[in-house]
């Protein structure tokens, strides 16, 4: 039989492999205030076959203590009984702190209630002291770290689902859905602590062109280092997202139309910069068209904002495109 970690969790294989190389030792934290338990459960353990592992006690109920003893531990062993506290309390406390080890109960009271309030709580398995011995350790280790490795695995599949949702994969950026849901959250914010913030449109020039004349796969390289580009550059309280298939849309926090204007150049002139190189082995420039708008202070229509920053980039390329525009409408209008 083998133990072997998969990412950060350890998980029992059933196998007739010598696991003489590359054997892990599985790390066992126990925490009970009586010594002669602790004993009784290394003994028991130690009678495991095929084991590997580094035995540590804890015999306090010191709450801190726990979570700092158990960030080396790939498996934790509490007693119900700690003095003032119980193992559900530690439990928590340790669950609290970021501690995601699993975690198995000990008792020397078979009562069926607190092994529900145990399992409740969110322990792996529960064990009765009297009844200890090294088949049932066995079994309640190996579904503990089994249990762990799956929930680990699902929490990353989770994760990426949640990526999946918010992020456009070829820029990396947030897609149009994720972004308007942003937007709307940084404007009402913006209004409410009267606060400047600007809206820039994004359109790539004549990508048609490139895509008809240098392949689609060359036209996803583009977009790729264009929404690189916009991530280096943009601030960590910016918001940035691919809106369309060859425009990009950011919201710049605290920031009027004069600071937007000249970050917008400033991205202009990195884009216009980018050297490409086709598949047929030229060297490919790509411009780009930027429409700003501020949010208006007394309007939280965040579709306006947008709209304001869309007509300013239609007016760039209409005056010939690889320029920034800024709407100043509303401006106009205050003066």
């Amino acid at each position: 039989m083998l133990w072997k970690i998969i990412g950060s969790r350890w998980l029992y294989c059933q196998s007739g492999v010598n696991n003489s190389m590359g054997e892990q030792t599985l790390k066992l934290l126990v925490i009970d205030d009586d010594p002669a338990d602790i004993e009784l459960l290394r003994r028991n353990i130690a009678d495991i076959p095929d084991m590997s592992v580094e035995f540590t006690s804890l015999s306090t109920s010191i709450k801190d203590q726990a979570v700092l003893s158990s960030q080396s531990a790939d498996l934790v062993f509490i007693d119900y009984l700690l003095g003032s506290h119980t193992g559900i309390d530690v439990f928590q406390a340790m669950k609290e702190a970021g501690c995601c080890q699993p975690m198995i109960m000990l008792t020397g009271m078979g009562n069926e209630f607190i092994a529900v309030e145990a399992m409740k709580a969110g322990f792996a398995d529960y064990i009765v002291k009297e009844a200890m011995e090294p088949s049932h350790l066995r079994r309640a280790i190996t579904y503990a770290l089994e249990k762990a490795s799956l929930m680990q695995q699902l929490e990353e599949q989770r994760k990426q689902l949640e990526k999946l949702a918010r992020i456009d994969d070829l820029t990396g950026l947030y897609n149009r859905r994720y972004f308007f849901e942003r937007f709307t959250m940084e404007v009402s914010r913006a209004v409410r602590y009267g606060q400047p913030f600007s809206v820039l449109m994004i359109d790539l020039d004549h990508f048609k062109h490139v895509n008809d004349t240098y392949g689609h796969l060359f036209g996803d390289e583009v977009l790729a280092r264009t929404g690189k580009n916009i991530q280096i550059h943009t601030r960590n309280t910016d918001i940035s997202g691919r809106y369309g298939g060859e425009e990009f849309c950011i919201g710049l926090s605290s920031t009027g139309l004069a600071g937007a204007e000249e970050f917008a150049e400033r991205m202009r002139q990195r884009i216009e910069n980018e050297k490409f190189i086709a598949p047929d082995g030229q060297t490919v420039q790509v411009t780009c068209s930027i429409g700003i708008a501020l949010v208006d202070e007394y309007d939280q229509n965040v579709s306006r904002s947008l709209d304001c920053a869309d007509q300013a980039l239609y007016e760039a390329k209409s005056l010939g495109r690889n320029r920034v525009v800024v709407w100043k409408a509303f401006n106009d209008l205050k003066k």
